[in-house]
């Protein structure tokens, strides 16, 4: 059952399910003895229209979620959904909790050599960058990805890495 669902369960329903009855009505709902606090004479009063209720010896008042905290004392709202679940016999979806991220190594068998391969030459040459300029300030990264060989144009990085 998600949240949605949860908030629609009428709070008569909830309290009758928690052994709570009526014990008046008036014209906008039924006065009920606080399922939170003892008390001499019924001061809580559920509007089954709106769905709403208002303790009127604390002030509390709300929706079945802000009931389920003054039953509970729970501030988690996550966990007042599953004790309305619970109380209520229902299935309470669990929210999407991402996978955490999990670092795997991207680059493999890592090796730097003089820049040799004619098709990195060759597309320097295309873009204007001469032979021995090129060889002065670049080199060739040879590496593993995911199992397969690759080959780059590389320069060193201020990190001393290749960028």
């Amino acid at each position: 059952m998600n949240i949605d669902a949860i908030r629609q369960i009428p709070l008569v329903d909830f309290l009758n399910h928690l052994g709570y009855r009526p014990t008046g009505r008036d014209s906008k709902g039924l006065w009920f003895y606080s399922p939170y606090r003892n008390e001499r004479k019924p001061s809580f009063h559920v509007n089954p229209r709106k769905n709403l209720w208002f303790d009127f010896g604390s002030g509390a008042g709300g929706d079945i979620f802000n009931l389920a905290g003054e039953l509970t004392g729970e501030t988690d709202f996550i966990r007042r959904a599953e004790f309305i679940a619970q109380k209520m016999q229902l299935p309470v979806e669990k929210p999407y909790k991402p996978m955490p991220f999990k670092e795997e190594p991207t680059f493999e068998n890592v090796a730097i050599s003089r820049l040799e391969a004619p098709a990195l030459l060759k597309y320097l040459d295309d873009r204007g960058i001469p032979r021995d300029i090129a060889q002065r300030y670049c080199v060739q990264c040879d590496y593993e990805l995911h199992g397969k060989r690759y080959y780059a144009i590389g320069f060193e990085n201020n990190a001393h890495g290749y960028a």
